[in-house]
C-alpha cells in the first residue's frame, strides 16, 4: 500500500474511533470497585478482527471472571483481577497474562464498561436488562 493510501486508511480509522466514542455516555473517574462490580454482557474483538460474545463478572474484592460461550458451552472461564491504580481501573487475566484498563461510562440513562487491553483488544459491556 502506498504511503498516501495508508495515511487515508489511518485517518479513516481514527475518525471512526472518534465517532464511536462520541456516542458513549460520559466517562466516570475510577473510584472504588463497587462502581463496576456486577455482571456485564457484551463482546470483545481480538486484534485479528475476530469478535466474541462474553459475560464479565466483577466482584468487589477485585476478582474477575470472563466467560466466552462461543468457545464451548457454557464457555471457558478466564479468571483475573482488577484494582484501582493511578486513578484507573487496571485489570489482568490470570489465564492469558493480558492486561488493560476498564473505563466506566455512565450517564444519559446508559451504563457501559469499555475495556482496552494493552495489546489492542477492545471490548464493550453493558449491565443485563
Amino acid at each position: 500500500m502506498k504511503r498516501s493510501a495508508r495515511s487515508i486508511v489511518g485517518l479513516a480509522l481514527v475518525s471512526l474511533a472518534m465517532v464511536g466514542c462520541a456516542t458513549l455516555p460520559p466517562a466516570q473517574p475510577a473510584s472504588d470497585l463497587k462502581a463496576i462490580a456486577g455482571t456485564w454482557h457484551g463482546w470483545f474483538t481480538l486484534t485479528s478482527g475476530y469478535r466474541f460474545d462474553a459475560t464479565l463478572t466483577i466482584r468487589e474484592d477485585g476478582t474477575v471472571d470472563l466467560i466466552v460461550p462461543a468457545l464451548n458451552n457454557p464457555g471457558p472461564r478466564f479468571p483475573g483481577r482488577v484494582a484501582v491504580q493511578d486513578g484507573r481501573y487496571r485489570w489482568k487475566s490470570d489465564t492469558t497474562g493480558r492486561a488493560g484498563t476498564f473505563t466506566l461510562h455512565d450517564g444519559r440513562g446508559r451504563r457501559m464498561l469499555v475495556s482496552h487491553a494493552d495489546d489492542g483488544v477492545y471490548a464493550e459491556y453493558v449491565p443485563p436488562k
